[in-house]
């Protein structure tokens, strides 16, 4: 495993002559709502999340550019917490949402035509599901009947599939590919070491080992099965770096300073994400660049973070406008 070096932990921005820019697009709040955090992007730039509402109740939402931000609801009614995390390309939402005791949670699949369904839990208490690709196969962590929690795999045809961990008590699924390959962490056999994970059909689930000796979390996978998340730096490095996996060069840095996550990877590997308090975007041409430098200067704008990008390179993007916390989707400039 490479070393970190002292040059990649330094922020350098390239800002060539090929650097692309964004127009920025409010998603605004549901109907009752005061902001918006978005999660994730389909390749029609409808964009999910968690929207606040006016009575302190937060709710998953989807925003389409026709329609605007709708909420989603929850399984037990109004007065419970949702979240949306994933979206594909036919509008089917994942996330997981709390029940009337609001202790436990579950792994949701909402659709047009029957709304939000309970995807149940691997014979334990909760669940919560994290990403859905074309298919329809959702990825996850479920409770087992004893303390341990796993990632999953569900299908319409066979339900919810326990893909095991790394020899630890906890695992959990957060990226699928269209190809069904899919990463996320589990836990070693110490139940204290973290590391990022793939798992196929045919090879189960892979060790993908860690950054610098400390740990690893992968978040998304593309169809090239480039992965993205973060990086544990050793202890006396203190904090976290984004990082790309790939099948040649094992787990690197992108060149981002400490507490950095790369959330986000498109077919064409561009990578987004956050380092510090600033979204950025990461291209092989361009490498590392801060987001708010490649919007319109006059926006009014802060972006904090950024957590997938689509096809043609949509970004779904959170940030400040003065005080208020927002969700924002950019949209390339040809």
């Amino acid at each position: 495993m490479n070393k970190i070096t002292l040059a990649a932990l330094v922020l350098t921005f390239v800002q060539g002559a090929t650097a692309q820019s964004y127009t920025l697009t409010p998603l605004g709040g549901v109907p009752d709502g005061i902001d918006s955090d978005p999660y994730a992007i389909n390749d029609q730039g409808a964009v999910a999340g968690t929207a606040g509402l006016l009575d302190g109740y937060q709710h998953a939402f989807v925003w389409t550019k026709n329609k605007g931000a709708r909420d989603l609801g929850t399984l037990v009614g109004h007065n419970a917490y949702s979240t949306a995390r994933g979206i594909n390309n036919s509008g089917r939402v994942v996330g997981l949402s709390y029940l009337s005791d609001e202790i436990t949670y579950r792994a949701f699949l909402y659709t047009q035509k029957d709304g939000m369904q309970d995807l149940g839990t691997l014979g334990g208490n909760s669940s919560a599901a994290y990403g859905i690709n074309n298919t329809g196969q959702v990825v996850g962590e479920a409770d087992l009947s004893s303390i341990s929690t796993h990632a999953f795999l569900w299908t319409a045809s066979a339900g919810m599939k326990d893909l095991g961990s790394l020899g630890g008590n906890i695992s959990a699924a957060y990226g699928i590919n269209e190809a069904g390959d899919i990463v996320g962490f589990s836990y070693l056999r110490d139940n204290f070491t973290v590391h990022a994970f793939l798992y196929t059909e045919a090879a189960g689930m892979q060790d993908l080992g860690d950054f610098n000796g400390d740990g690893s979390i992968a978040n998304a996978i593309n169809a090239s099965g480039q992965i993205v998340g973060i990086g544990y730096l050793r202890p006396d490095q203190e904090g976290l770096i984004a990082a790309l996996w790939t099948s040649t060069h094992k787990m690197q840095g992108l060149g981002t300073a400490t507490e950095s996550d790369a959330l986000g990877i498109n077919d064409s590997g561009q990578i987004v994400g956050y380092y510090g308090a600033a979204a950025f975007l990461w291209t092989s041409a361009n490498h590392l660049q801060d987001l708010n430098t490649l919007i319109p200067p006059n926006s009014g704008w802060t972006l904090v973070g950024a957590a997938a990008i689509n096809r043609s390179g949509q970004i779904a993007v959170s940030g400040f406008v003065g005080i208020k916390f927002h969700g924002a989707l950019l949209t390339p400039v040809n």
